[in-house]
Parts: C-alpha cells; sequence; structure tokens
C-alpha cells in the first residue's frame, strides 16, 4: 500500500465569516462549525474558541485531540468505522493542516460515578514548563466546547463526542482541497534489500475490561478479548486506531498521537535505508490473569517470528502495572525466539526520581528506553484565560478526585494530569540531567 501526505502548514488561525485556508492562514466560520456539530440530536450546545503558544492561556475539561485531516484519493476515509464504513485504508493521498488540533473540551452527566471506567479529563497550558510536558503546549488549538444532553448512556456520550470532534476536524481539512501543498511525504513498504535487518513495531492495545467502551478501538470497534492483530502502518496514518475519548488522562495517548505515532514513522522513513520495516503487531494487554498474559506474549512473539523479524520496537500506552506485567513477558518470549527487542516505556520512580522506577522486570529485558517519569509534581502557574466547556470556576479531573481552580496556581500530582501528559509512544525529547 502507498499513502501520500500532502502538508499544509498552519501559521495563524482566526475567525472569519468562511471557513477556508490560504497562505498558512486557516479561516473558521465558528456558526457554521457549530451547526455541523448541532446535527446529533445528543449534543445540547456546542462553542469554539482558539489558543495560540505562548499566551498564557489554560485549556481545561478536555477529552481528546486529533488533527485535521482529509482522504482526498484512495480507498475507504478518514477514521472508518466512524465517519464512513468500514473498509482496509492506508493507501491512496490524504491532505493535513500541520500545526494546528482540534482539541475536545466536554461535559455530559456520567452515570459512572467511580473507578477506572469512570470519565476524566485533562488540562494543557500553553506557556511555561508546563507546556513542554504535552505536544499541545507547541500547537495552535482549536477548543470545540461541547454539551451533550441528558439521558445518554456512556457509550453515547463516547460517540457523540468523538463524532462532533472528528466532524470538525475533517471540515477544517477541506479546506486544503484543490490547493498545492508545502510537503509531500510518501510512505510504503516497499522491497528492500534483503541484508537489511527486519523489524516489526509492537503497539500495546492496553484494556479496560469493565468500560463501556475498552479505551481502544479498531476501526471504530473497541478492542476486547482480541490476540494480536498484524496491521500495516499506513493504516493507523488514516485513523484506524482511536480512544475512548469520555477519558481525557495522559495516561493514555490522544487519537492525535495515534494519527502521528512517533515509532511508525521513523521506522517508516528508515525504511530501505537503515532497515525493513515488517508492520506492526497490535497487542491486547492489561490480561486479569497470568495466563491471559502469557498467552498473549507467546502469539505476540510467535507472529513476529512467523513474519520473519530480527528484531522488535515496543511501546505500552498506559501507565497501569497490569499492561506493564503482559509487555514484560512479551519482551522475554520475543528475546527467547532470537528475537532482539528493544522496550519503550514510561517509568514509576516516585515524586524524587528515588524509588523502583519498574514495577516488574525480567531478565531478557537488556534494552529499554525511559520517556521519563510520570509520577512528579507538576507545577501549575495562574494563566491570564481560561478555555473550557461550561463553568470552569473548578475542574475535577477524576471521579472522586479533589477540586482544582484553573484561573489560579496550583499542584498537580502526576504529568498524567495534563492531555498526553505521558509520553507513551516516544514522540516528546523529555531529557534529564545527574548533577
Amino acid at each position: 500500500m502507498k499513502l501520500e501526505i500532502a502538508t499544509f502548514f498552519v501559521k495563524n488561525v482566526r475567525f472569519s465569516n468562511e471557513t477556508r485556508y490560504d497562505s498558512g492562514v486557516l479561516e473558521i466560520n465558528k456558526e457554521e462549525l457549530v451547526r455541523l456539530v448541532l446535527e446529533d440530536k445528543r449534543v445540547l450546545s456546542a462553542d469554539l474558541d482558539v489558543a495560540f503558544p505562548g499566551e498564557k492561556t489554560r485549556i481545561v475539561k478536555l477529552r481528546d485531540a486529533v488533527e485535521p485531516r482529509v482522504k482526498v484519493v484512495g480507498p475507504g476515509c478518514l477514521f472508518p468505522g466512524i465517519l464512513g464504513p468500514v473498509e482496509t485504508v492506508g493507501a491512496g493521498k490524504n491532505h493535513r493542516l500541520s500545526g494546528v488540533t482540534v482539541m475536545l473540551s466536554a461535559e455530559y452527566v456520567p452515570t459512572i460515578l467511580s473507578g477506572t471506567a469512570a470519565q476524566s479529563s485533562g488540562i494543557v497550558d500553553m506557556w511555561g514548563s508546563t507546556a513542554q510536558l504535552t505536544p499541545f503546549g507547541s500547537t495552535i488549538n482549536v477548543i470545540l466546547m461541547i454539551n451533550l444532553v441528558d439521558g445518554v448512556t456512556e457509550l453515547e456520550a463516547h460517540g457523540a463526542m468523538q463524532l462532533a470532534e472528528l466532524k470538525v476536524a475533517q471540515r477544517l481539512a477541506t479546506t486544503t482541497i484543490e490547493k498545492a501543498p508545502d510537503d509531500i511525504e510518501v510512505f510504503e513498504l516497499s522491497k528492500t534489500d534483503p541484508s537489511l535487518p527486519r523489524i516489526v513495531y509492537v503497539a500495546a492495545a492496553s484494556i479496560t475490561w469493565q468500560s463501556p467502551h475498552s479505551g481502544l478501538a479498531y476501526y471504530g470497534l473497541p478492542v476486547r478479548e482480541s490476540l494480536p492483530t498484524l496491521m500495516h502502518p499506513n493504516e493507523f496514518l488514516d485513523g484506524a486506531i482511536t480512544k475512548d475519548v469520555r477519558i481525557g488522562n495522559g495516561s493514555r495517548p490522544t487519537t492525535w498521537s495515534w494519527m502521528s505515532p512517533a515509532v511508525i514513522l521513523e521506522l517508516l522513513r528508515q525504511h530501505g535505508k537503515q532497515l525493513t520495516f515488517l508492520g506492526v503487531i497490535l497487542q491486547r494487554t492489561r490480561f486479569e490473569t497470568e495466563f491471559g498474559k502469557q498467552v498473549t506474549a507467546a502469539c505476540t512473539s510467535q507472529m513476529a517470528r512467523l513474519l520473519g523479524a530480527d528484531g522488535i520496537v515496543s511501546t505500552r500506552i498506559s501507565t497501569s502495572g497490569n499492561n506493564f506485567m503482559d509487555m514484560m513477558l512479551t519482551v522475554q518470549a520475543c528475546e527467547r525466539k532470537g528475537i532482539k527487542t528493544v522496550f519503550i516505556t514510561p517509568e514509576w520512580g516516585g515524586k524524587n526520581g528515588d524509588e523502583l522506577p519498574l514495577v516488574y522486570y525480567v531478565p531478557e529485558a537488556t534494552s529499554m528506553i525511559s520517556t521519563g517519569s510520570f509520577e512528579r509534581d507538576v507545577m501549575m502557574p495562574k494563566p491570564e484565560k481560561v478555555i473550557g466547556v461550561g463553568n470552569c470556576q473548578f475542574v475535577q479531573l477524576y471521579a472522586g478526585d479533589k477540586l482544582y481552580a484553573p484561573a489560579s496556581e496550583f499542584t498537580l500530582p502526576a504529568s498524567f494530569c495534563l492531555l498526553d501528559g505521558v509520553d507513551c509512544l516516544g514522540r516528546l525529547n523529555l531529557t534529564c540531567e545527574q548533577y
């Protein structure tokens, strides 16, 4: 499969009487997009705002973020199973607006009031040190704020919120149709020199089994009792993987991150140069029993061996220790089959970094890359502006958690309180120094 990604760089966003893109400027007709969102009768109200990097702006009640893209050539559509019928994607040509996101700030009346299956939300700062802890501190963010009608179920709430953000993102991307892009990049798993190392990427699909939505969806279908699934990397770039947008905390990647997965993109770019990229194994993790963990590890490693892999790069997408055990057992199973494995993972370490960084370990895990500790306190300075749906005098990030006053200075207990605040997919450049 061959996929062309045409990029249009966005340097400024402003509201206007027309939705259009020209020479780096994205103009948005707010009324048009609000009408588009209100076509869904589950949405009670909608509004839009924009936040720019460097402004002392705080965005709250965040559920998800997505990059504006639209398919202009080829089979299927962006976000198959959600915005269109299920059809294998990853081929053709897409247009993307780079440097801008659509962020979802949403409220509804929940029916699950406690536990990991309950709704949550995240925060993003557009200035200062906290802006560096999430990719969205450096992008222009179009914030879609919606309220849902009373009486929706948890799964209906997810569906309504997700549909709203994806429709807005696609509409913004359609402004580039018939225009010349600033850049075009081609992704294809072409034939390579047989002497190059053969690499597979293993992406953990951490599942919340007691939740109405499992947490991760494949072509719009929540992944539940699934064994590992082989995917073409281009499918990710077409939105084949999405998340539960009820869960806005940083312990799970946003849809934006799944659309631009750093490791997959780098492996695609090095294909035929330094390596042969064989594909992606989407591995369902966080099994409830040790037996289930052993089975998924054995299945993943066997799939990689049948593909003829010399090496594996693996990541995990949750701060869960349960999920971490699945991935460690997978590293062990792959190494025992003779497949060299690199494990990329955030770590624990405690508030001061002097506690155990790993909750479980196997002796075969000899090549690991840390993307940083997520347990450190995060100091949130006082903003000049707060953007978010509804009354933002106080916000609650987790069910049963304390209330925060976002217009003031406060301290968060961990970076997973920020949207995409945990680097699960190796996209940020966090570093540390030893004194």
